[in-house]
C-alpha cells in the first residue's frame, strides 16, 4: 500500500526520535546557570497566569485532582485516575493500556475536549483521544469542566473538557521523584520526576515505563458453564518522556517550553466470542511541543501560545503461529494550534478579554487516497463583572471554518454567593459545535464530504452549600442540573455495501448529579466520606417508534452511576474503601436483550503508609481492585479484569509537601 512503514524500520525510529527529543534539551539544562548569570538583570516578582482555557473553570462545575497526583497516582493513567476520583462513565477495551474512553454526561467520546496546557490533543482523525496514554504524573494539576461552553473552549465541548495543566515552582531548587509499581499478572511500572531551578529558571522532567502482559482471568460467557480463561494478545509497553522550561524575564515576560512524548506497543485482542486466527498489534507514537509568552502588565495580561503536534500509527495482523504480516496500514497527522488573548482588569469589578485562534490539521491516510487537510479560526471575547457576592460573564466567539463559513457561539454565566459564602448558585447557557473529522470526510469508501457540523445549545443550574461547622469538622453538598440538546449528531451507518458518516441523530442528554463529602477530625484521625451520584438520559428523539426515555436511550449510557466512598489517615497510615455501581447499559440501537450488558458493583481497597524521613519521604501504597471479584464488561464481549493486587512505591527526594504540612 502507499503508506509503506516496515514494522522493525518504525521501531527503531520511534524510539530515536524519543531519545533526540531528550538529549536536545539536556545541553539548555546544563547552562541553565550560565544563562540566569549572563543576563544580569533583576526580575520583579510576578505570577503566571497558567492557560486560558484553565482559568475559566472557577465559573463552571469543576472537579479538580492535583494534591493526590504526584504521591497516589504518578504512575496511574488518566482513565484509572477518572475512576477512582470522579463518577464518570468510562468505557475500556479490557486491560491496563487498552484503549479508553470517556462518556461525559451522555456524550460520545469525541464531544469532550481534551487541553494539555490549554492546547486542544484530541485526534484530527477520530477526534476522540486514549485516556489510557495520558498519566497522572505528566500533570500538576488535572481538572474535569463540565458542560464546558463553545464560545469560551471551541470545537467539541457537549460533554465538557478536561484540563491537564502544568505549573512552575519558583521557590523549589531541586526534588526528586522514583516509583516502582509491581501488580497481578507481571504488571511493571517505573517512573521517575525531577524538578530543579533557580527563582529565574525552572526545569521539570518526567518519565515513565510500562509493561502490562494483561494475561488475566475472566469468566467466558459465550462458552457453556461461563469457564475461567487467561486472556490473550492483550500484552501492552509503553514509555513516555514529558519536559518543561520555565523562563522568568525582565519586564514580566514568563517563557514556558513544553515537550510531551510517548511510545506504546499494544496487542489488540479479538472480543471473546471469537476466535483469534490473526493477532492484531498496533503502534502509537506522538511527539507535542508548544510554547507560550506570557507578559502582565499593571492592570492588564497578554498570552501568546503556538504548539505543533504529531501522531502516527501502526496497524498490523499476522496469522497466529505465524510471523508473515497478512494486513497493515498507517496513519500520521499533525496539528498546528496558535493562539493570542490579552486580558484586561479595567477596574475591581470589570474584566474584558479578546483574542484569537488558528487551528490547521492535515493527515496522511491511505484510505483517504490523497493528504487531507482542514482549517478553523476564530475571535473570542469575554466581558466579567464581579461583586462581593456575585459574578456574571458573557462571551462570544466567531468561528471560521473552511467547510461552513462563520459560525456564532456564545455563552452566559451567572455565580451568586449567600453573605457567608456558605450557600452558591451557578447557572450557564452556552450553545456548542464539533466539526467533522478527517475520518468523517475523507475516508474512502465512505467518507461524506456533505457533512454538517454537530450544533446544540446547553443549560446548567446548580448549587453547593459550605457550612461553616468548625476547625476539625467540613461538610459540603452540590447539585447540578443539566440539558444539553445535540443536533446533525455523526453516526456511520450502512449504506449499501460500506459504511458513511451521516447527520442521523437528534439527541437530548439530560439529568442531575450530586456530590456530597464530609471530613471529620477525632484525636489524631482524620475521617473522610463522600458520595457521588448521576442520573444521566442521553435520547435519541428521531426514533419516532418509541415514546419511552427508556427506549431512546443511546448505547453505552447507564441511566445510574453511583460512587461512594469512606477512608481514615492515621499518622503516616491512610486507608480507604470505594464502592461503584453502574446501571444497564444498552449496547445496540435497537436494546436487543441478549445484547445488554448487567448492572455491576465493584468494590477496591486502597492501604498505604508514609514514612517522614529528615528531608525526603517514602509512600507506599497497596491497592486490591475488583476486592469482590466480580465479572463485568465495559465493553460487550471485551472482559474485565477479575480481583487484581497492585503494589507501589514512591520516594520523593527533598520533599517540600511534607515540610510544609507541619504545624
Amino acid at each position: 500500500m502507499g503508506f509503506g512503514i516496515n514494522l522493525k524500520e518504525m521501531h527503531r525510529l520511534n524510539y530515536t526520535n524519543l531519545l533526540f527529543l531528550f538529549l536536545s534539551f539536556c545541553p539548555i539544562l546544563g547552562n541553565s546557570n550560565l544563562f540566569a548569570q549572563t543576563e544580569g538583570v533583576q526580575l520583579n516578582e510576578v505570577k503566571i497566569l497558567g492557560s486560558r482555557k484553565s482559568s475559566y473553570s472557577n465559573d463552571l462545575h469543576t472537579i479538580r485532582i492535583d494534591s493526590l497526583l504526584k504521591t497516589k497516582y504518578f504512575a496511574a493513567d488518566l482513565a484509572n485516575i477518572l475512576k477512582a476520583e470522579t463518577n464518570l462513565n468510562i468505557t475500556q477495551y479490557g486491560g491496563q493500556g487498552s484503549l479508553t474512553s470517556l462518556r461525559l454526561r451522555g456524550s460520545a467520546p469525541s464531544q469532550t475536549q481534551f487541553n494539555w496546557n490549554g492546547i486542544p490533543v484530541n485526534s484530527p482523525t477520530t477526534g476522540s483521544i486514549d485516556l489510557s496514554l495520558l498519566s497522572g504524573g505528566m500533570a500538576d494539576a488535572i481538572e474535569v469542566v463540565y458542560g464546558a461552553g463553545g464560545s469560551l473552549f471551541g470545537n467539541g465541548t457537549f460533554g465538557g473538557s478536561i484540563n491537564l495543566c502544568n505549573l512552575p515552582d519558583w521557590d523549589n531548587r531541586l526534588s526528586v521523584n522514583l516509583l516502582g509499581e509491581i501488580g497481578s499478572w507481571n504488571h511493571f511500572k517505573s517512573g521517575f520526576g525531577l524538578r530543579t531551578g533557580s527563582e529565574s529558571i525552572q526545569y521539570q522532567l518526567t518519565g515513565l515505563l510500562q509493561s502490562s502482559p494483561n494475561n488475566y482471568t475472566y469468566h467466558n460467557a459465550f462458552k457453556a458453564g461461563n469457564p475461567v480463561e487467561n486472556r490473550m494478545n492483550d500484552s501492552m509497553n509503553l514509555m513516555a518522556v514529558q519536559q518543561h522550561f520555565y523562563f522568568k524575564l525582565a519586564h514580566n515576560w514568563i517563557i514556558q517550553l513544553g515537550i510531551w512524548g510517548y511510545i506504546r506497543d499494544k496487542q489488540l485482542p479479538a472480543s471473546e466470542s471469537s476466535a483469534p486466527f490473526y493477532v492484531a498489534n498496533q503502534k502509537d507514537q506522538s511527539i507535542r511541543q508548544f510554547v507560550r509568552a506570557t507578559k502582565t502588565f499593571r492592570k492588564s495580561s497578554m498570552e501568546v501560545v503556538a504548539a505543533f503536534l504529531t501522531d502516527s500509527l501502526y496497524y498490523g495482523e499476522t496469522r497466529s503461529g505465524t510471523d508473515s504480516v497478512s494486513k497493515h496500514s498507517g496513519i500520521r497527522s499533525s496539528d498546528t494550534y496558535l493562539n493570542f488573548n490579552h486580558r484586561w482588569n479595567i477596574n475591581d469589578h470589570i474584566t474584558l478579554e479578546n483574542g484569537g485562534d488558528f487551528e490547521y490539521q492535515s493527515a496522511r491516510v491511505a484510505a483517504y487516497k490523497t493528504i487531507a487537510s482542514e482549517s478553523q479560526a476564530a475571535f473570542f471575547s469575554l466581558l466579567k463583572y464581579r461583586l462581593k457576592y456575585f459574578t456574571a460573564s458573557l462571551s462570544y466567539r466567531q468561528v471560521f471554518y473552511t467547510m461552513t463559513g462563520p459560525r456564532p457561539l456564545f455563552s452566559a454565566s451567572i455565580q451568586y454567593y449567600s453573605r457567608d459564602h456558605a450557600l452558591s448558585f451557578k447557572g450557564q447557557i452556552s450553545n456548542k459545535f464539533r466539526f467533522p473529522t478527517l475520518n468523517d470526510r475523507f475516508w474512502q469508501p465512505g467518507g461524506n464530504p456533505g457533512l454538517l457540523p454537530e450544533s446544540g445549545t446547553g443549560y446548567d443550574l446548580g448549587a453547593e452549600w459550605n457550612p461553616a461547622i468548625s476547625t476539625k469538622s467540613s461538610f459540603s453538598l452540590s447539585s447540578l442540573v443539566f440539558i444539553q440538546n445535540i443536533n446533525n449528531w455523526i453516526q456511520w451507518v450502512p449504506v449499501g455495501t460500506y459504511w458513511s458518516p451521516m447527520n442521523v441523530r437528534q439527541v437530548r442528554c439530560r439529568g442531575f448529579e450530586l456530590d456530597m463529602t464530609n471530613h471529620q477530625q477525632i484525636g489524631f484521625v482524620n475521617l473522610f466520606f463522600k458520595a457521588m451520584y448521576s442520573y444521566t438520559e442521553s435520547c435519541d428523539m428521531n426514533l419516532s417508534s418509541t415514546e419511552t426515555r427508556y427506549a431512546r436511550q443511546l448505547p453505552y449510557v447507564p441511566f445510574h452511576l453511583l460512587r461512594v466512598q469512606g477512608g481514615l489517615n492515621y499518622h503516616g497510615l491512610n486507608a480507604s474503601l470505594t464502592y461503584k455501581f453502574t446501571g444497564r447499559r444498552f449496547t445496540s440501537d435497537n436494546h436487543d436483550p441478549w445484547l445488554d450488558l448487567n448492572p455491576y458493583h465493584l468494590v477496591d481497597l486502597t492501604i498505604g503508609y508514609t514514612f517522614n524521613l529528615k528531608r525526603d519521604k517514602i509512600v507506599i501504597t497497596a491497592n486490591l481492585a475488583n476486592l469482590l471479584n466480580s465479572d463485568y464488561q465495559l465493553i460487550r464481549a471485551y472482559p474485565a479484569p477479575l480481583r487484581s493486587f497492585y503494589l507501589s512505591v514512591n520516594y520523593f527526594f527533598n520533599d517540600k509537601t511534607k515540610r510544609n504540612e507541619k504545624p
